[in-house]
């Protein structure tokens, strides 16, 4: 994993809790949340942006947050379909 750089300052996000909340939880929901935490992001770059830079970066960004979101729902998907899977199995 990368280290946060010192240049996000705690009081906007405090990543040591931050990542340790995220190590309580279940892999596969680890994996989904840390991904939709980091799709809200970027969408609220892009929306910081928008007035400020070109709209090809913008849209750029606005797609890194769309494929992210749409990662993790696949996950989500393929855990529950799993979960499914594995009780009908105990049948």
């Amino acid at each position: 994993m990368t280290e946060p750089t010192a240049t996000i300052p705690s009081k906007v996000v405090d990543l040591q809790a931050s990542l340790g909340a995220l190590d309580e939880l279940p892999k596969p929901e680890r994996v989904q949340v840390a991904m939709l935490l980091a799709s809200c992001y970027l969408e609220y770059a892009a929306f910081e942006m928008a007035l400020d830079q070109s709209a090809d970066e913008v849209s750029e960004i606005i797609h890194m947050a769309a494929r992210l979101d749409l990662a993790s729902r696949r996950i989500s998907d393929k855990a529950a379909f799993d979960k499914a899977a594995q009780t009908l199995r105990k049948m």
